[in-house]
């Protein structure tokens, strides 16, 4: 639950402190690419921490909650996934709703 209460208070901090105006040059569209590939990274070792943490013997509805959260953050990080954010928010909706069903 903390890593929940988390996520939602650094959403928050960058929702308040990211300019209201983005620039954006289409001079350079190679190092948007560059930008979008170092964005994918910080999720893709999330999948990659939590996928290891599966293979291992930890399989629980969180860990699953967990990739599908990182899953989310890789579709939305890259241009080219955009078309998977829907699929991987559904997973996690799903996901959230049977981990809190199994606490009743």
């Amino acid at each position: 639950m903390t890593w929940f209460i988390s996520a939602f208070i650094i959403a928050s901090a960058i929702f308040m402190f990211a300019p209201k105006k983005l620039a954006v040059n289409n001079a350079t569209p190679s190092h948007q690419a560059y930008g979008q590939k170092v964005l994918l990274a910080i999720p893709l070792v999330a999948l990659i921490i939590f996928s290891l943490n599966v293979l291992s013997g930890y399989s629980s509805p969180q860990a699953l909650v967990a990739i599908s959260f990182a899953l989310t953050g890789c579709s939305v990080a890259m241009t080219s996934l955009h078309r998977f954010i829907i699929p991987c928010a559904g997973v996690t909706a799903v996901a959230l709703v049977f981990m809190v069903i199994q606490l009743f």
